[in-house]
C-alpha cells in the first residue's frame, strides 16, 4: 500500500473513531484494540483501491475469527464470507503490510475464486521513495563539496560599521597591479556624469514620490476611518529630518468624533518634535472630551491654549528637574533634557465633522491656509488659517517688546530673529526660556548648548498659539466644489506664497478631472528634459553682494504630474518645470541640503463629503490606494 492509500486508511480510522464517540459507542480503550480497528479499515481500503473502477463492489463481511476479547494478535485471520485470510502487521501503524497472504478458502470455490481477479490476494506494500533518497543524498553530496559556509569575521563587522552609507568601501586589498589598475580605472567615476544623462533626470523625477516619502489615501480609506481624504509628504533635507507630523481620529467636545492634523517643525535638533508628535494630538484630544458639547467656541479656544501651554510647561520642568537633581553625565537626566534643549513649532488643526467647524492653532511659523471655490470667479481663493509668528510679523513684535521694554534690540528687523532664532514661539528652546546661570550649570554637567547673547530677562518664547475657527464648505457634488486645507512647515512657504500655493492644487484638481495624472498618461506624455548648461529663468544667485541661489515658485513654472497633492506641490517648490533647478536641490546631500531648501512637511485635506450623499466618486480620488505615512 502506497503513503497516500496509508493516510487515507489512517485518515478514514480515527474519524470512524470519532463518530463511535459521537454516537455513544462503545469505542476500544486499549493500544491493541484501537489498532485493531485501523488495521479493519486499513484492509476495507486497500481492498477498495486495489479493485479497477470498472468492476462490480463486491460486500464483504469482515469479522474476527477468534473467539473471546476482540483483539488482532499476529498471526490471526480474518474471517470473509468466502474464506479465511490471514494478517501480519508490521512495525510502524500507518505503513502496515502484509506477508503473502495465505489462502484457506474451500476447495469447491478455488475454481470460481481463479476466475474473478477481484478476490484475488492483495498485497499490501510500503512504496519505499528510493529515487527521492538517491536525489536528495547526491544534491547534499554536491552542496556539501562545491559550497562553502562562511562565518563572519572582522571584515563583515568593517561593512556593518557603514551599513547606512551604501557607496562606503572601508576594505582595500590588492593582490596584484592588475588589481589595482583595475579598481582606479573601473571604480572611481565622477559622479557628475549620470546626472548629465536625461534619461537620470527623468528617472529622478519620476521617482520624486518616493523621494518625498509621499502618502495619499483614497475615498474607501477615508470613509473606513471616517476622516477626510488627505494627502501628504514629509521631504528630507536635514539628517536627521526635524520633521514630524501626525493625524487621526479621537473624541472631541461633547465626546462627538472628531478629526485631527499636526505639523511639528523641529530646529536645533528632532527631539521636541518628536515629543509633541507622541503628545500634541492626544492632550488636545483628552482636554477637548471633558468640555460638554454645548461648549461655547472660546471655552474651545482656550481650552487649546492652555493644553499647548501646559505640555510644554510640562515638558520644561521635567528637564529642569532631572538637571537639578541628578548627578553629571546622568542617562536619565540627559534624556529628559534632549527635548528641552531642541525646539519645535507646532501647527494643529481640529475639524468637528458635524457641524463643519475647523479649528487652526499655531505655535511658530508652519502655516495652514484654506482653498475655497469661488462661483463667481470660478476659481480658488486662498483664506488664512494661521499667521506666521516671526520678528517680521508686527503684532509679535509689539507683544514682545511690551514684555521686554528694557530691550528694543531683541528683535533683528534685517532678519526678523529673535536673539538668533527664526521664530518668536515655540515648544522647547532652554536658551530662551532660562537664565544663562542655569543654562550653563546645564552645559557643562549635560553636555547642553551654551547660553544666547544678550538673554537678561527671560523668558523670550512662549508655546502659546493663536487660534482660529472657520466654517468649512463641504459639496455632495454639483458646481461648488469643497473646500480644502493646505498644512505645511516653513519649508514650503519659503518658497511659494498661499495664494499660488491653492492655486496649484486648484490645477492638480483640473488636471485630475481630465485624467492627466493617470499612471498611464503620464507614462505617454513624459515631461520634457534637457542636460543644457544654461540657468534656469527666475533663478537669482550674486555672490558679490552675498546673495545665495534663491528663486520662488510661481504658476508659469508649475508641474501638474504627480498623483498626490501634497507631492506636487513639493515638486513646484523645488523647482516645477525648471527642471535644472529642481534636481540639483535634489542632489545636494545631507545636512547640507538644508542650505538649499529645509525639511518640508506637506498635507493637504480634502473636505468633501466622504461616504455620504449620492456616493458617486470624486473625480479627484482615482482608484483604491492604501496610505501609509510612513
Amino acid at each position: 500500500m502506497d503513503d497516500s492509500t496509508a493516510s487515507s486508511a489512517k485518515a478514514w480510522a480515527l474519524i470512524y473513531i470519532w463518530v463511535m464517540q459521537r454516537r455513544n459507542f462503545t469505542v476500544p480503550q486499549t493500544s491493541a484494540q484501537r489498532f485493531f480497528v485501523m488495521a479493519q479499515l486499513c484492509w476495507r481500503s486497500a481492498i477498495r483501491l486495489a479493485r479497477p473502477p470498472h468492476e462490480k463492489h463486491v460486500p464483504q463481511t469482515l469479522r474476527l475469527s477468534t473467539a473471546g476479547n476482540r483483539l488482532l494478535r499476529p498471526g490471526a485471520a480474518l474471517q470473509t464470507a468466502s474464506g479465511r485470510i490471514s494478517f501480519s502487521t508490521s512495525r510502524v501503524l500507518h505503513r502496515l503490510r502484509t506477508s503473502p497472504l495465505r489462502q484457506t478458502w474451500p476447495t469447491s470455490q478455488a475454481k470460481w475464486i481463479s476466475q474473478n481477479p477481484s478476490l484475488q490476494p492483495i498485497h499490501l506494500q510500503s512504496a519505499f521513495p528510493t529515487k527521492t533518497v538517491i536525489f536528495l543524498l547526491v544534491l547534499s553530496g554536491l552542496g556539501y563539496y562545491f559550497l562553502d559556509t562562511l562565518e563572519p569575521d572582522w571584515t563583515d563587522n568593517v561593512l556593518d560599521s557603514y551599513a547606512d552609507i551604501s557607496q562606503a568601501t572601508p576594505l582595500h586589498f590588492y593582490n596584484t597591479k592588475e588589481d589595482l589598475d583595475h579598481w582606479l580605472q573601473f571604480h572611481i567615476s565622477d559622479p557628475s556624469v549620470a546626472l548629465k544623462n536625461p534619461d537620470v533626470l527623468k528617472l529622478v523625477s519620476a521617482q520624486f514620490d518616493q523621494l518625498a516619502f509621499g502618502w495619499m489615501m483614497s475615498a474607501e480609506d477615508a470613509a473606513k476611518e471616517n476622516i477626510p481624504v488627505t494627502h501628504g509628504c514629509r521631504l528630507r533635507s536635514n539628517e536627521p529630518c526635524e520633521d514630524f507630523y501626525a493625524l487621526g481620529t479621537s473624541p472631541g467636545v461633547g465626546g462627538k468624533s472628531w478629526n485631527y492634523w499636526a505639523v511639528m517643525d523641529g530646529h536645533a535638533g528632532r527631539h521636541t518634535a518628536l515629543h509633541l508628535q507622541w503628545t500634541l494630538i492626544p492632550f488636545v484630544s483628552s482636554a477637548l472630551l471633558s468640555l460638554p458639547a454645548y461648549a461655547p467656541s472660546l471655552d474651545v479656544e482656550n481650552t487649546i491654549k492652555q493644553t499647548f501651554l501646559r505640555i510644554d510647561k510640562q515638558l520644561m520642568d521635567s528637564a529642569r528637574t532631572a538637571a537639578n537633581w541628578f548627578p553629571p553625565a546622568t542617562a536619565a537626566a540627559v534624556a529628559a533634557l534632549t527635548p528641552a534643549f531642541s525646539g519645535s513649532c507646532a501647527l494643529l488643526a481640529t475639524f468637528d465633522p458635524e457641524k463643519d467647524i475647523l479649528r487652526v492653532a499655531c505655535t511658530g511659523d508652519s502655516r495652514a491656509v484654506l482653498g475655497r471655490f469661488n462661483t463667481s470667479t470660478n476659481c480658488y481663493t486662498s483664506i488664512p488659517l494661521s499667521t506666521d509668528q516671526t520678528g517680521f510679523n508686527p503684532t509679535e513684535v509689539s507683544r514682545l517688546t511690551a514684555l521686554h521694554p528694557e530691550e528694543p534690540s531683541i528683535i533683528d528687523p534685517k532678519s526678523g530673529r529673535l536673539l538668533g532664532i527664526a521664530v518668536t514661539r515655540a515648544f522647547g528652546d532652554h536658551r530662551w526660556k532660562w537664565d544663562n546661570d542655569f543654562i550653563k550649570t546645564v552645559q557643562h554637567k549635560f553636555w547642553g548648548p551654551s547660553p544666547r547673547a544678550g538673554n537678561k530677562t527671560p523668558p523670550y518664547m512662549t508655546a502659546e498659539p493663536e487660534v482660529t475657527e472657520t466654517q468649512v464648505v463641504r459639496a455632495d457634488g454639483g458646481m461648488v466644489g469643497s473646500d480644502f486645507m493646505i498644512m505645511a512647515s516653513d519649508g514650503l512657504w519659503d518658497r511659494i506664497s498661499s495664494e499660488h500655493a491653492v492655486e496649484c492644487v486648484q490645477r492638480w484638481l483640473e488636471a485630475r478631472a481630465r485624467g492627466h495624472l493617470d499612471p498611464k498618461y503620464l507614462a505617454a506624455n513624459p515631461p520634457p528634459f534637457n542636460a543644457a548648461m544654461t540657468p534656469d529663468p527666475g533663478v537669482t544667485c550674486d555672490p558679490e553682494k552675498d546673495e545665495s541661489v534663491d528663486w520662488r515658485a510661481t504658476p508659469e513654472f508649475f508641474a501638474i504630474e504627480d498623483e498626490n497633492a501634497a507631492v506636487c506641490l513639493a515638486r513646484n517648490a523645488l523647482g516645477g518645470t525648471r527642471r535644472g533647478l529642481f534636481t540639483g536641490v535634489l542632489s545636494v546631500p545631507g545636512p547640507m541640503g538644508r542650505y538649499a531648501v529645509d525639511d518640508t512637511t506637506v498635507m493637504v485635506v480634502f473636505f468633501d463629503r466622504v461616504g455620504e450623499g449620492s456616493g458617486k466618486k470624486n473625480a479627484r480620488e482615482g482608484g483604491t490606494r492604501w496610505w501609509k505615512p510612513w
